[in-house]
């Protein structure tokens, strides 16, 4: 019969201290994800500058928040717009004053 071999991690205090460590880095990344598609963590101000520039998901990939000069990459897939004064955006979307990255 073959013997099975089975690899067993074993945990030091140090790599459980990483992982912990690590833990807040995610959850702040998943806010920030979430926040980008809803508009819910944005100011007044900002929900109605983007309900005035006609902001909606874009049917163009040439055109959408991510090849705006607006845009400031903040994460894969989400930004800043200069005109929502910093507000978040998903890169997929676009409004009315998209404007072409140089």
């Amino acid at each position: 019969m073959a013997a099975s071999h089975h690899h067993v991690r074993h945990w030091s205090r140090r790599s459980a201290l990483g992982l912990i460590a690590c833990v807040p880095l995610g959850i702040a990344s998943m806010a920030n994800a979430a926040e980008c598609v809803d508009p819910a963590g944005l100011s007044a101000a900002q929900k109605s500058m983007r309900k005035s520039l006609g902001f909606r998901t874009s049917n163009d990939a040439t055109k959408r928040c991510g090849l705006c000069a607006f845009f400031t990459a903040a994460q894969p897939g989400c930004g800043k717009c200069a005109l929502l004064s910093g507000g978040i955006v998903p890169a997929e979307g676009v409004c009315d004053s998209w404007a072409k990255k140089s």
